[in-house]
C-alpha cells in the first residue's frame, strides 16, 4: 500500500519559516520525514521523482512554483497566501535588514542598493525586484480551485493559528481529536519522545513509530511552542522591530508605508494582482487609512 503524501505550499513572506517549523516538530514527533525546499536546484528540476527517491512524507516547499508541483503523485496539502502588498513592505524591511545571503545569490546587490537609498525610493525597487517579481508571479499562477488543497491566508492564520493548524491537519486527514485517556497517555508520550530521539540520534533509536494520525493535544501544545512572542523575542504581533526577520507580523502593514506613488507603480508592475487574490474587491484602490502608527 502506498504511503500518503502531504504537502505545504508556501511563498517568500508568506510566514513560510515559521509554519515549517511547526510542521518539523510534528512530523518529529509524529515519526514522518518532512523535506524543506526552496528551489527548483534543491530537487533537480523533478519534484515527483525526488519525492519517490527520497522516501518523503511530507513537502514543504516554500516558494512554491505551480510547474512542478502538477507532476506531483496523488496528494493532500495546503497552501498559504499573502496580501501582495504586504509581502512588498515585508520584503523591504527584510531585505535591506535580516535575512540571509546564504544562497540567495540576488540579495547582496539589492541589499546594498536598499540601503543606500530612502525608504521611498526603496519600496520601488523592491517592487521592482526580480525575486519579488518572481513571488507574486507563482501566487498569480497557482490553481486556487483544487479540492486536495486546502487554500488559506496568511492573515487568517496566525491571528489564530490554534485553529488554523486543527483546520489544516483535519484537512490532511492527519488529525487525532480522540481523547487520550490516562492509561494511553504514558505509552503514547513514550512513542513521541522515541521518535524525536530518532530524528537527532538515528544512530542510536534507528527505528521510528509513525504516529498517524497525529493528537490534537499535542497539535496545540506545539503550536503554542511557536507563538509570535518566542520567535520575536518576547514581542506582541503588531510590535514593530525593522531589523527582525519576524518584524511586525500585522495584516494591511502596507498602508503604513506605500503612497500614492508607490500604489501606481505596484498597479503598473502586478496589474489586477490584489483583486484576484481577493483582497481587493475593485480596481481602484488605494491608500485610505493606515493600520497603526506610522
Amino acid at each position: 500500500m502506498t504511503r500518503p503524501l502531504y504537502a505545504y505550499f508556501g511563498h517568500h513572506k508568506c510566514a513560510s519559516t515559521w509554519i515549517h517549523s511547526i510542521l518539523e516538530t510534528i512530523c518529529a514527533d509524529g515519526g514522518l520525514s518532512i523535506a524543506y525546499l526552496y528551489a527548483p536546484r534543491n530537487f533537480g528540476d523533478d519534484l515527483a521523482r525526488h519525492v519517490a527517491e527520497k522516501q518523503i512524507d511530507f513537502i514543504s516547499y516554500v516558494n512554491a512554483d505551480a510547474r512542478f508541483v502538477k507532476c506531483l503523485p496523488a496528494y493532500r496539502g495546503f497552501h498559504v497566501v499573502r496580501d501582495p502588498r504586504d509581502i512588498v513592505v515585508s520584503g523591504y524591511f527584510s531585505h535591506k535588514n535580516s535575512h540571509p545571503t546564504d544562497d540567495f545569490p540576488e540579495l547582496p546587490a539589492h541589499r546594498d542598493k536598499l540601503k543606500s537609498c530612502s525608504k521611498e525610493e526603496g519600496l520601488h525597487a523592491e517592487i521592482e525586484f526580480s525575486f519579488t517579481r518572481q513571488v507574486l508571479g507563482e501566487m498569480a499562477a497557482w490553481d486556487y480551485r483544487q479540492a486536495h488543497v486546502l487554500e488559506l491566508r496568511q492573515e487568517e492564520l496566525t491571528p489564530d493559528p490554534y485553529r488554523g493548524f486543527l483546520r489544516i491537519l483535519a484537512h490532511l486527514d492527519l488529525l487525532d481529536e480522540s481523547h487520550i485517556g490516562m492509561r494511553q497517555r504514558p505509552w503514547l508520550y513514550l512513542r513521541l519522545a522515541l521518535n524525536v530521539l530518532h530524528w537527532h540520534h538515528d544512530k542510536l533509536v534507528p527505528m521510528r513509530s509513525r504516529i498517524v494520525p497525529f493528537p490534537a493535544e499535542r497539535l496545540l501544545g506545539i503550536v503554542h511552542d511557536h507563538r509570535f512572542s518566542n520567535f520575536a523575542g518576547g514581542r506582541k504581533e503588531g510590535q514593530a522591530d525593522e531589523k527582525s526577520h519576524y518584524r511586525k507580523g500585522v495584516a494591511g502593514d502596507w498602508k503604513n508605508h506605500f503612497g500614492p506613488e508607490h500604489v501606481a507603480h505596484f498597479k503598473q508592475v502586478y496589474p489586477d494582482l490584489a483583486e484576484r487574490l481577493g483582497y481587493e474587491t475593485s480596481a481602484d484602490w488605494g491608500v485610505v487609512s493606515p493600520v497603526g502608527a506610522r
